[in-house]
């Protein structure tokens, strides 16, 4: 009596630990996976043209997506994370020299921050965004000037962030696909993303990168920033 007790207990203590790890497993693999646009490809014109958020959104997005897919799968690269948002700040602080995570992590994390900040309904910053904006950068106008004279200067293709780094705001500029999360000691929050590649302007400013910021300026989403803001304090 007393083996078959021990015998049952044994492999209830099996299935248990099998269930365990099944439930740590499913919780480790992400796939990610392009997010749900919160309005349509033409909402944001005449700023943002349908031509270009179909090849910015369908092709570049997803293919940087699909591509870090790859490579994850390829290496057997799994994470403990809970969403994916989490899962590719891991990724890109755990693996900035692999160059195709770099690349198309950067890609995807940063294609996610862009689109979720801009909208076509526009609403001036709340007053207490506005306040930090101001105490950062002396008035709003100059946080424009700094963040649109940040893109101009970025040589080639890169990335302008608007990030919250202790009690300070700052403007920084990467090259690139890259971002700050790419080190893996980065405590911030990148509460703005602007996009300065060619294919995020060129079908419809041209070479004309001002107007393009001119116009990105026109659809932000502060609400976003702001929420995001909230989620580090």
């Amino acid at each position: 009596m007393i083996k078959l007790i021990n015998l049952l207990t044994e492999v209830s203590k099996e299935k248990t630990q099998g269930l365990n790890k099944t439930n740590i497993e499913q919780k480790e693999y992400i796939k990610f996976k392009v997010p749900k646009l919160n309005y349509s490809y033409t909402s944001l014109q005449p700023y943002i043209d349908k031509e270009t958020m179909e090849e910015h959104f369908d092709k570049h997005f997803k293919g940087y997506t699909d591509k870090l897919n790859a490579e994850l799968d390829e290496k057997s690269i799994r994470v403990n994370a809970e969403d994916q948002t989490q899962a590719i700040q891991i990724i890109l602080g755990k693996y900035p020299k692999n160059n195709i995570i770099r690349n198309n992590g950067g890609g995807f994390y940063n294609h996610v921050l862009y689109f979720e900040n801009l909208t076509p309904d526009y609403k001036a910053p709340s007053t207490k965004f506005r306040k930090m904006l101001e105490e950062n950068f002396n008035s709003f106008s100059e946080f424009k000037e700094q963040f649109k004279e940040a893109g101009l200067k970025q040589f080639g293709s890169g990335w302008v962030f608007l990030i919250k780094k202790g009690n300070k705001l700052v403007i920084e500029s990467y090259p690139n696909q890259d971002n700050p999360y790419l080190d893996k000691d980065f405590k911030g929050k990148i509460l703005i993303a602007m996009d300065v590649w060619e294919h995020a302007y060129y079908l419809k400013h041209k070479s004309q990168r001002g107007n393009y910021i001119n116009d990105f300026f026109r659809v932000v989403n502060y609400k976003v920033a702001e929420e995001r803001l909230e989620l580090l304090d």
